[in-house]
């Protein structure tokens, strides 16, 4: 009977040391745990944040696809008022081929101010012989 309390004091040491290490896992396990929810929590942030940028990305290439369609409208409609824009040159090339004097509109023009100018400085001379 004398190794018995023996067996038991070692037992009760035993005991409390694996009390103190499950103590030392369940703190461990909660620690991890708590770490584990704040990894989880910023990977649903990420994953949160990634498909809003998925959508956004959807709505820019759905947006440039209507505007490559315009554009391409746009385009067309250029190459017609291009090609309109030539007939009319063309044709106001001709008149003017034609009818030389539409040429001389604008010298026509540029003499009568030139005369007009010319008037103003006779005025002006007359004046003063005038008064001489």
């Amino acid at each position: 009977m004398a190794d018995q309390p023996l067996t038991l004091g070692v037992f009760d040491r035993m005991a409390r040391r694996f009390d103190a290490t499950d103590r030392r896992f369940h703190e461990l396990d909660a620690r991890i745990d708590a770490r584990f929810d704040q990894a989880s929590s910023q990977f649903d942030a990420v994953l949160h944040r990634l498909l809003a940028l998925e959508d956004e990305v959807t709505a820019i290439k759905e947006g440039l696809a209507r505007v490559e369609r315009e554009t391409e409208g746009l385009g067309t409609s250029i190459l017609r008022l291009d090609e309109r824009l030539r007939r009319v040159e063309k044709r106001l090339d001709d008149l003017v081929a034609a009818e030389p004097r539409y040429a001389l509109r604008a010298d026509v023009q540029e003499l009568r101010t030139r005369v007009e100018t010319l008037q103003a400085r006779i005025d002006s001379l007359e004046g003063r012989v005038d008064r001489s």
